[in-house]
């Protein structure tokens, strides 16, 4: 009678193997069932998508001892034997490499104490800065034109090169430092990417503590047309309780215009910038 009764339940066991089997193969997987991730998720977490890698960029990565070019004074050309890779901006997944004889690319200075440490371009004046560059900001020198004015012009690509390097403002700044002109390098680069035209800016500092500033468009020698823009201020670096207003007497002869300055806690006062003209200080 043991020996009956242990082969029953064998014989009960595999009857109840082959029906789960059988019932496993009469319910399919449907596409609602199957979940694109990497890894099964744990219980009672969303399942982590797969990446479709849509923002996309180039890197290049040079070989040993690239050759570096002075173009201007906010960029240089770097060239020489590297690697490119395309590499998705959102997950970090690199998409493809390709090793090439002669990479260019056009990238920021990388300034120490007024030279920069890569291409040996040299910042033509030593105004005082009087705050560091905050994070996301970059300080660039206005060069004198020759006829009293500072001058200082950035391209397409020298705004990208900007862009890429996470700088959001610069500061261009005149021979005393006392005051500066701010720019966003996206809205700036955008702009001269739809007027095919490089970005300038005219500025004199005076005596007394006033700033004459023109910002323009070029895209042919010798033509000029006023920048029309928002996300353009002017910084006036001073105390807070100066209580400072600020009058723009404009090129074209309009009326003088007053605004009060807003104070910025890192030490200076700022207004928009409207158009060409003397922003003149009023305390």
């Amino acid at each position: 009678m043991k020996r009956k009764g242990i082969v029953t339940a064998l014989l009960l066991a595999a009857l109840l193997a082959v029906s789960g089997l059988c019932a496993a193969e009469e319910m399919p997987a449907t596409p609602t069932d199957l979940t694109e991730t990497d890894t099964e998720p744990e219980s009672g977490t969303e399942p982590t998508p797969v990446c479709a890698h849509e923002n996309v960029s180039k890197v290049i990565y040079f070989f040993d001892s690239p050759s570096y070019t002075s173009l201007s004074a906010a960029s240089h050309r770097v060239s020489g034997p590297g690697v490119v890779a395309v590499v998705c901006r959102d997950c970090g997944a690199t998409l493809s490499e390709e090793t090439v004889d002669n990479a260019e690319e056009i990238r920021p200075h990388s300034m120490k104490k007024g030279v920069c440490a890569l291409c040996g371009y040299r910042a033509p004046t030593e105004a005082k800065q009087e705050k560091r560059d905050a994070p996301g900001e970059r300080t660039l020198a206005a060069q004198p034109d020759g006829n009293g004015l500072l001058f200082l012009t950035l391209t397409e690509q020298d705004l990208a090169a900007l862009e890429n390097a996470k700088v959001r403002t610069i500061l261009v700044r005149g021979e005393h430092g006392k005051a500066v002109v701010a720019v966003d390098v996206k809205e700036i680069r955008q702009e001269t990417g739809r007027e095919a035209a490089s970005f300038s800016i005219e500025m004199a500092e005076r005596e007394d503590g006033s700033l004459f500033a023109g910002l323009s468009l070029s895209n042919a020698p010798g033509r000029k047309d006023e920048l029309d823009i928002e996300g353009v201020t002017l910084r006036f670096y001073g105390e807070k309780d100066e209580d400072l207003r600020v009058a723009l007497d404009p090129t074209d002869g309009d009326k003088l215009t007053e605004t009060d300055g807003q104070w910025d806690d890192r030490g200076f006062w700022f207004v928009p910038y409207v158009s060409e003209g003397n922003y003149v200080v009023i305390r």
